[in-house]
């Protein structure tokens, strides 16, 4: 039976939330509650901030397996539905979903004039989350959320299944030679992949109009006829038995894979990449925060947090961006192919909302692909 990827991480990575939470309190008497997928948050951390001396918190979790139920959640609390989990303080969001989420009237926005650490992040982070109230990044929006975490895409390829003379992929082009032909697995996301296709012939992944960008039509022709499946869910299986040479995958599911499967090759396309943040997102109907939800959020953004999310979650802290790949925990610097330095994160991007005239531009270029 095939494994979804976030069952076969969790195998791959040792411990995981469920064996470590059990310090967590799941009754009313907690005084932080949190929702977010199963993890991301590794347990350690929840315990290393509930035995702070200072706090002595109690942390309750409402675990998800997917950014869709988290999402529902808010929707839930929103329209006051019986049955509904108890509300959460604090809930874990992808940047992709804020706008939709502060459209819906999902969230609302945050003070970070309380976090002390605020200061410290790179402005990256602000233009990120600093919005409008149509969720459109804006100078003179509000803060809707605090980022914790972030993750680029890479190639990770099997290089005994290439040619011994070039058994190296680099660059998005190289998704294009004859050798991947019907063995390359992409993303189930139409964005995502016509954003990494942009991004392969020098244009940006937030393009108004797809059909403007020079070379976009070709090099989507070409790439179909390479792909073997989109698949959001088993493409690290994929690629471990053998059906396929190369998958496109996020930075933080790579890095546990290539400790277990050493054979395994990765590459950060210089030309650039996208990048994915997880959030925290504070529900419409939730009251101002108490000093240790406000407190969870600095704690998220210290030096300590970006060193064990580093060692138990295989992934970066916002602290971190822009920081040379020597001056990171050392299980981010190594293998040094899926750093993302400062050069290509300065050509790298997030998936930002479009106006809806272009999402219908990205959803009838998808189709016409797919068909």
């Amino acid at each position: 039976m095939l494994m979804n990827r976030r069952s076969f991480l969790a195998g791959a990575s040792g411990v995981t939330l469920a064996t470590l939470l059990a310090g967590c309190q799941r009754s009313s008497a907690a005084n932080l509650r949190l929702a977010m997928v199963v993890n991301s948050v590794p347990a350690q951390l929840l315990k290393a901030f509930q035995q702070l001396p200072e706090r002595g918190s109690s942390v309750a979790v409402t675990p998800q397996e997917s950014l869709l139920e988290l999402y529902s959640l808010l929707q839930d609390w929103h329209g006051e539905r019986d049955g509904a989990a108890p509300m959460a303080d604090w809930v874990s969001l992808a940047d992709y979903w804020l706008a939709p989420a502060i459209r819906q009237e999902l969230v609302q926005p945050i003070e970070v004039a309380a976090i002390p650490h605020w200061e410290d992040l790179n402005q990256v982070w602000s233009e990120l989350v600093r919005r409008d109230r149509r969720g459109i990044p804006s100078p003179k929006g509000s803060i809707w959320a605090v980022p914790y975490r972030w993750s680029h895409l890479v190639l990770l390829y099997d290089p005994d299944r290439l040619p011994r003379q070039s058994a190296q992929l680099k660059t998005w082009a190289d998704l294009l030679r004859p050798e991947l032909t019907r063995r390359l697995v992409l993303p189930d996301h139409p964005r995502l992949v016509l954003g990494l296709a942009q991004k392969a012939v020098k244009a940006s992944a937030n393009s108004a109009d797809p059909a403007t960008v020079a070379g976009l039509d070709d090099f989507l022709s070409k790439l179909h006829q390479q792909v073997r499946a989109y698949d959001s869910n088993y493409y690290l299986e994929s690629l471990i038995v053998g059906d396929a040479t190369a998958v496109v995958a996020w930075s933080d599911d790579v890095l546990p894979l290539l400790r277990q499967y050493r054979h395994l090759a990765v590459a950060v396309p210089p030309e650039g990449t996208l990048l994915s943040a997880q959030l925290w997102v504070r529900p419409q109907a939730v009251p101002a925060p108490a000093s240790v939800a406000v407190d969870w959020l600095n704690f998220c953004l210290g030096d300590d947090f970006a060193t064990q999310l580093a060692i138990f979650g295989h992934t970066t802290s916002p602290l971190l961006w822009g920081v040379d790949p020597q001056q990171r925990p050392e299980p981010l610097q190594t293998p040094s192919e899926i750093v993302l330095t400062p050069a290509i994160a300065d050509q790298s991007e997030f998936l930002l909302p479009l106006k809806a005239e272009a999402d219908d531009r990205y959803g009838r270029l998808w189709q016409s692909l797919r068909a």
